[in-house]
């Protein structure tokens, strides 16, 4: 068997052709859903209170990259079995934490952000543990998908700290779920810009350098 060429071995596979049409509609409607969710949260007297437009990007942006990218990376049939069993391993870790998380909070009130916390960091430990296994050559071959599975770890990491720091300025024994456009959550709204201000392009560069090897494969 001949070894994969460079343009092969760094193109992400037909999600970028068949799919990508999908893919960017679907972040596409996700994106309008998170807008009025924050217009919901900033103009109704509703649980979790007001959202800042840093925190809004923000969650938008942990959507996409915990529940949309992964889906459509684990379905992509091109992509080596154990590539794709990272991005399914991480699609139903936060697919099982969802409705959980959504009960709690909206039922009782007893969310804490020491267990978001928790769970992206088995979350993490499993993504790496997963990447562990796989062989030299697997990972050249997938190594554009890869390169998306890095920074899905870099935003797990960086959603710990935010969690951490959210900790500190408010309690969800309270009602209050989310960081609103206040002195009082100045740090977390500015951690919040820069992360957004990276994360978008980090993750459209990846995808569309992807797809524009794709097609010179």
């Amino acid at each position: 068997m001949r070894s994969p060429s460079v343009s092969e071995a760094a193109a992400l596979p037909q999600v970028t052709l068949n799919h990508r049409w999908l893919l960017f509609s679907s972040i596409v409607v996700l994106s309008a859903a998170s807008a009025v969710f924050a217009w919901r949260q900033n103009h109704l007297a509703v649980i979790g209170g007001p959202i800042s437009v840093a925190k809004t990007l923000w969650l938008n942006y942990m959507l996409i990259t915990m529940y949309i990218v992964p889906f459509f990376l684990w379905r992509e049939k091109t992509l080596a079995p154990a590539t794709r069993n990272l991005f399914g391993c991480l699609f139903v870790s936060f697919a099982l934490r969802a409705p959980i998380e959504l009960w709690i909070i909206f039922s009782t009130r007893g969310w804490r952000c020491a267990y978001g916390m928790t769970h992206d960091l088995v979350t993490l430990g499993l993504m790496i543990y997963l990447r562990w296994r796989m062989s030299p050559e697997l990972a050249w071959r997938d190594v554009a998908a890869l390169r998306v599975a890095t920074l899905l770890q870099i935003t797990l990491l960086v959603e710990m700290f935010m969690a951490w720091q959210f900790s500190k300025l408010a309690s969800p024994a309270e009602g209050i779920y989310f960081a609103a456009d206040t002195p009082h959550f100045r740090l977390v709204n500015v951690a919040s810009w820069i992360a957004v201000s990276v994360g978008y392009p980090a993750l459209l560069y990846l995808l569309s350098r992807s797809r524009e090897e794709a097609s010179h494969a």
